[in-house]
C-alpha cells in the first residue's frame, strides 16, 4: 500500500474502497498459510488496520470501519471455504 499523509482523509462518505479490497487481499492469503503463521498474521493485522486509518481525520472511526471489514471478509472467507470442502 502506498504512503498516505498523515490524517489527511476525512471518512464523510468514503467508502474505503481500496483499503477493503487490499484487506481483502491480505485475508486470502492469509489462508494460505499454516495455523502458527495464520494466528500471528491474524494478530498482527490491527496494527496494519491502525496504520490503514491514520490516513483518516477521524481514525478511531476508519479503524472501526476497516475492522468491522475484516471481520466479515473473514467470515465470508470462511463460508466459502466450508462450502467448497462439503462440495455445495
Amino acid at each position: 500500500m502506498t504512503a498516505q499523509p498523515y490524517r489527511t482523509k476525512s471518512v464523510v462518505g468514503e467508502t474505503f474502497k481500496s483499503e477493503k479490497a487490499q484487506i481483502e487481499t491480505d485475508m486470502r492469503e492469509a489462508q494460505s498459510l499454516p495455523i502458527d503463521e495464520y494466528i500471528g498474521f491474524l494478530g498482527d493485522y490491527g496494527r496494519v488496520l491502525r496504520n490503514m486509518a491514520d490516513a483518516y481525520e477521524s481514525h478511531e472511526v476508519a479503524y472501526g470501519s476497516l475492522l468491522r471489514h475484516c471481520d466479515a471478509a473473514l467470515d465470508r472467507i470462511a463460508r466459502e471455504s466450508d462450502a467448497e470442502k462439503s462440495g455445495a
